[in-house]
């Protein structure tokens, strides 16, 4: 029982780790952006980081209790904790699209994408094994 793949299923995953790679350069250049200075400077408006929560709390909350078969308290709070860090992401990768922006695309040398792409070979490698065993 192996794993088939098509020429083009190739070709998705490499163009899944490149987005992959590319959200977790700007996520820490956006650590950078927003942390830089001794002050936290944030990306965008405060209202637009609880919508972008609330967004996320409401999915994540339905998926915890519906999919996971979570009780109740417990799904709110697995909700509100995914929600919270990919409200986080979001402002960061936003952050970090800014400070490359108006830094210029100097900072991302080789090595950087090296690093990141390997990252998340790795990251995806371990995410594969984890839904072939069903954890």
């Amino acid at each position: 029982m192996g794993i088939k793949l098509e020429s083009n299923d190739f070709i998705r995953v490499l163009t899944i780790v490149a987005v992959m790679a590319f959200i977790m350069v700007s996520v820490a250049y956006g650590i950078t952006y927003m942390f830089e200075g001794g002050s936290i400077k944030l990306p965008i408006e405060p209202q637009y980081i609880l919508f972008i929560f609330s967004i996320g709390f409401v999915i994540l909350s339905v998926f915890f209790e519906k999919v996971r078969d979570a009780i109740y308290p417990y799904s709110l709070m697995g909700g509100a904790i995914a929600s919270a860090i990919l409200a986080f992401i979001i402002i960061a990768a936003i952050g970090g699209m800014r400070y490359i922006l108006s830094n210029g695309f100097k900072l991302l040398n080789s090595e950087t994408w090296i690093y990141s792409l390997s990252i998340c070979i790795i990251l995806s490698m371990i995410l594969f094994n984890l839904i072939k065993h069903k954890f």
